[in-house]
Order: C-alpha cells, then sequence, then structure tokens
C-alpha cells in the first residue's frame, strides 16, 4: 500500500516557501506499507512508476517546475528522486552480506559509469551506516554533461516480496552540482533525514 499525507510546510529561512523550486517547500509523507518504510518528499514532484521484466519497481518523483527542468543543457529533469526494488536471493538476510558500507560504495557507487558503459568522473564525499542502511553523498559527471550531486540510501527488507527473500530498496535524490548548495541540500536533507523503517 503507498499513500501519501500532506505535511506541515517547512519553508527555510531565507526561502520563500512556495515550493516552486523544490527547496524550502512544503513536503509530504511517501509512505510503502507493503515494503515497511517512509520518506518525505516536496509537494511539487510529481510521481510515476515503471515495472522492468526482471521483477524490479522503479518508482519516479520529478520536480513539476519547468523553469528548473529545463535550466540547463542536460538530459533529463535536475531535480529528481527514484526509490528502486530490486528482489535479491534468500541468502541475503542483512545489509553487510553485500559488504560493508564502504565496499557497497566502492563496488556500486564509484563505478558507476564503468558499469554503463561510460568514462564517468566519481567522487564519494561521504558514506555511513546508521538505521540500518547505508547511506551515500557522492557527485558525477559524465562527458558532455555538468556535474550531478547524488544522495542514496541503500536497505533491506525483509519479506518484503510476499514470500521468501527480501526487497533490496535504493532511495536517491539527485540535482546539478551548481543547484546543490544553493538550492537542494536542505531539501535533499529533509529528504533523507525523514527516511524511517516502520
Amino acid at each position: 500500500v503507498l499513500s501519501f499525507n500532506p505535511l506541515i510546510a517547512k519553508a527555510e529561512e531565507g526561502g520563500n516557501g512556495n515550493g516552486n523550486d523544490g527547496s524550502g517547500s512544503e513536503m509530504i509523507l511517501f509512505k510503502d506499507s507493503n515494503v515497511g518504510f517512509q520518506i518525505e518528499i516536496p509537494s511539487n514532484w510529481k510521481q510515476s512508476e515503471q515495472k522492468l521484466p526482471d521483477r524490479r519497481r522503479l518508482l519516479l518523483f520529478v520536480n513539476s517546475d519547468e523553469s528548473v527542468s529545463t535550466g540547463s543543457n542536460s538530459k533529463g529533469p535536475e531535480d529528481l528522486m527514484f526509490v528502486a526494488y530490486t528482489p535479491v536471493r534468500d541468502d541475503f538476510t542483512s545489509l553487510s552480506s553485500f559488504g560493508t558500507v564502504d565496499q557497497v560504495g566502492q563496488a556500486t557507487i564509484l563505478p558507476k559509469g564503468q558499469l554503463a558503459g561510460q568514462n564517468t568522473d566519481n567522487q564519494m564525499l561521504m558514506s555511513e551506516s546508521k538505521k540500518n542502511a547505508y547511506y551515500f553523498d557522492y557527485t558525477s559527471m559524465a562527458p558532455g554533461q555538468p556535474k550531478r550531486h547524488f544522495r542514496t540510501i541503500f536497505t533491506l527488507v525483509q519479506g518484503a516480496t510476499g514470500g521468501a527473500g527480501a526487497v533490496l530498496v535504493t532511495i536517491t535524490a539527485q540535482t546539478l552540482e551548481s543547484r546543490y548548495d544553493a538550492a537542494m541540500k536542505s531539501t535533499f536533507d529533509d529528504i533523507i533525514n525523514s527516511y524511517r523503517k516502520l
């Protein structure tokens, strides 16, 4: 069961609080009761869903403000968050089954471009393990594209497949690095800090 609940406005000091750029805006609660987590997202970000042929599922939340979404030469929207649901084998019983937070970062985050066949410049800014999840803060730049800033949570949920096995839930928020400090850091902090298991 997926649900949204309006929360109180979270206008930051000095912000306009109108939600037009995704920062200092009203947040809403996204709750996935089936998988067992909740997280807050800006109320003006639009949701879509894709089901992939390999049983994976992807939820996408995109900043709907057109002046932000088309403000550079990058391909695609500038501010977005996705939640990826990946079923894993029964013997993956905890996040440590994938390795330590640093090992996961080295294996999945830093070689992100090489895994997709691209030569990208990736830099890990922070990685930590807390709340039964792995947290990553990093930047990535692909050739011919502006540098992007990412904040990611990895968590493993047992029994979320409806039977044996678990689901790896990956929550990633991203924006242009040029927007991060000035416009989006506080919003990303709100998103990441709001994550809770149910």
